[in-house]
């Protein structure tokens, strides 16, 4: 579906330009100055640009949260058909289609996330950096992406879900895959996609057998799943192996970016590096920071599910709203002097990095644990380290975001 868009915002924003991923702050901003709510025609999709109405949004219940399922719905017959695999895993994570199912889905869920449980995790989180980090100095390399962050991450989030740890490569395979539905890709994509998914599901279903048989109460979040309590709700084996792919891939792929992105923002500003160096008290504010700064999570998407108005522009039933999360990051009505980085910032925890509302990450408490103890760690044992390469080794996550493909350094 369409819409009849301004004859002001028709072209006027080139949203698909090639280099835009590199730095798409100044037109962002403006954007946000000029049309906060537009048409973009490149995109299909309403944009959102300003702190106040990305907000706004995220809170909104006329907005449906599974927009992804439009691309499935755009093809051919057949398509859908092939892809109806991904659909059903899809729709099952976490109940996101339906707003109370998700809610009790939430609070079936919260006492795994609480401070004190997730305080819980923190001599794991070290361990596993510690293992990478020992293992990257005896082979005398280092890519902070592949050999440390996205592992690290991957392997936290498989600690917590219940699932065995020494299969991390395979779930970082498939998880990459899988991410591929977060982009605004193509059809090729939604193939790789479920491919992920079904290989995914495949090496589960043994392990969520298992765990039924042990009958477990919910120690960890498979636990939950399967709990023993004969008065409990009884999940079938499909709906637990959908929550499962959902935490690995949603669990981990978010944190590792964004510690990723941290270590650069700390290259690229060495002094304000040298302020947290020497002050580590300030390391929870600067993770909200680098979050509002070049967070891993540039945009979500929505779909609006009535006729509605945001500001003055009219969006039917149908349409796809692009939420700029990096845009309501770096607006001055919210942040002053919202291109410079300041770890001490005042406010930097009303980023919205996490989103907000019903659906935010209910796992941010134990990312910021992760990055606690990754970004200590690399301060206290590698005061030196630098980046291998000047120009970093971005690749475009469609619309609007970047991720590190490498980052090798040095660490002597």
């Amino acid at each position: 579906m369409t819409a009849t868009a301004p004859s002001h915002a028709v072209g006027t924003y080139d949203l698909r330009d090639p280099a835009l991923f590199l730095d798409p702050h100044p037109l962002l901003h403006r954007m946000r100055d000029e049309a906060p709510v537009c048409w973009s025609p490149q995109l299909e999709s309403w944009v959102l640009t300003s702190y106040q109405d990305v907000c706004a949004a995220l809170r909104d219940p006329r907005l449906s949260v599974v927009e992804e399922l439009k691309r499935i719905e755009g093809l051919t017959t057949a398509d859908q058909l092939a892809l109806g695999p991904l659909r059903r895993i899809f729709l099952a994570w976490g109940d996101r289609a339906d707003p109370e199912r998700h809610a009790l889905f939430i609070k079936r869920l919260k006492r795994h996330f609480t401070p004190q449980h997730v305080e819980a995790q923190r001599p794991r989180v070290q361990a596993i950096l510690d293992g990478l980090l020992d293992a990257a100095v005896r082979r005398g390399e280092m890519d902070l992406v592949n050999d440390v962050a996205h592992p690290m991450a991957m392997a936290v989030v498989a600690g917590v879900t219940g699932l065995p740890t020494e299969a991390v490569d395979l779930y970082l395979c498939c998880s990459n895959k899988i991410s591929e539905l977060l982009e605004m890709g193509d059809r090729d994509q939604l193939f790789r996609c479920q491919e992920g998914m079904v290989e995914l599901s495949e090496f589960l279903r043994p392990i969520v057998e298992q765990a039924r048989r042990r009958r477990e109460r919910g120690a960890d979040l498979l636990g939950v799943f399967v709990d023993a309590d004969p008065d409990a709700v009884q999940f079938s084996d499909d709906y637990i192996v959908a929550q499962c792919i959902m935490f690995l891939v949603v669990g981990y792929h978010t944190t590792a970016n964004q510690l990723c992105n941290g270590v650069q923002i700390l290259f690229d500003h060495p002094e304000e590096r040298a302020r947290l160096a020497s002050d580590r008290a300030l390391l929870p504010n600067a993770f909200d920071e680098m979050m509002r700064y070049h967070g891993a999570v540039a945009s979500v998407r929505r779909m609006a599910t009535v006729d509605l108005a945001i500001r003055d522009k009219h969006i039917r039933a149908g349409e796809t709203l692009v939420l700029a999360l990096a845009a309501a990051n770096r607006d001055p009505q919210a942040f002053p002097a919202p291109d410079r980085f300041d770890p001490a910032r005042e406010g930097a925890g009303r980023q919205v990095g996490f989103t907000i509302g019903p659906y935010s990450c209910m796992g941010q408490a134990l990312a910021r644990l992760e990055a606690q103890v990754f970004f200590s760690t690399l301060l206290d044992r590698f005061p030196r380290l630098r980046p291998l390469d000047a120009s970093p080794d971005w690749m475009v996550f469609r619309p609007l975001g970047r991720e590190l493909r490498t980052l090798w350094v040095l660490f002597d």
